[in-house]
């Protein structure tokens, strides 16, 4: 089957198992932590209505590292900050929305598997299955050529189905990735909706029950 590949050919062949590895690495452990998340945010969920008070806030966080309750643990203490300015209760309550939003941001950046790379490999994978065959192939008719013998059909087809296997190698890589990045784009931003939900349910817990712990 690789009889007649070049240094060029392996070198295309070499490329495109190294893309095939990453892209595989990236959809186990972007499906891992979406799994985690999904489990975190079903805990999480189903927690946060008992939390009262600064002291329930710690208490609720004190062996629970989840990123969920991290944005929870990160506001009260930005609101207990913005509590000691001497601000209306309307720019409190933007200060404070503004402070969740940013964090929501950077959790959701954390959340990204990596779908830059799964879209570059998606997209250049076939070309350059492509190239390494039209080079293939410009060598195989280069040799046939300069040779002494007159070349067969079978020799031909033969040298140009090898040629053809980087073709066929390039969207072997591409369509796992293509198919694992739309999956894990519709799954992150309905989890970026998700976040966004519970960001305002922290919201209203931070700046109404809070308020009236302290009245």
């Amino acid at each position: 089957m690789f009889e007649h590949f070049t240094v060029f050919s392996w070198f295309v062949f070499g490329l495109l198992a190294i893309l095939s590895v990453l892209s595989w690495y990236i959809i186990f452990t972007g499906a891992l932590s979406l799994f985690l998340f999904d489990r975190d945010f079903e805990r999480v969920k189903t927690k946060w209505s008992t939390v009262s008070g600064y002291d329930g806030i710690s208490d609720y966080s004190r062996n629970d590292r989840s990123p969920l309750v991290n944005l929870l643990v990160a506001g009260a203490f930005e609101w207990a900050k913005i509590n000691l300015l001497d601000l209306s209760d309307e720019n409190k309550d933007r200060f404070m929305s503004d402070m969740l939003r940013h964090e929501v941001r950077q959790m959701c950046l954390a959340l990204d598997p990596g779908l830059t790379f799964l879209a570059l490999i998606a997209s250049v994978a076939p070309f350059i299955g492509l190239l390494g065959t039209v080079v293939g192939i410009y060598h195989t008719l280069s040799d046939f050529s300069v040779s002494a013998s007159e070349p067969t059909l079978v020799m031909i087809s033969g040298s140009v189905g090898e040629t053809l296997v980087m073709t066929a190698v390039g969207l072997i890589v591409a369509i796992p990735a293509v198919f694992a990045y739309n999956i894990f784009a519709a799954r992150i931003r309905t989890d970026r909706e998700r976040i966004n939900s519970l960001a305002g349910v922290y919201h209203k817990l931070l700046v109404y029950r809070l308020k009236s712990d302290e009245l």
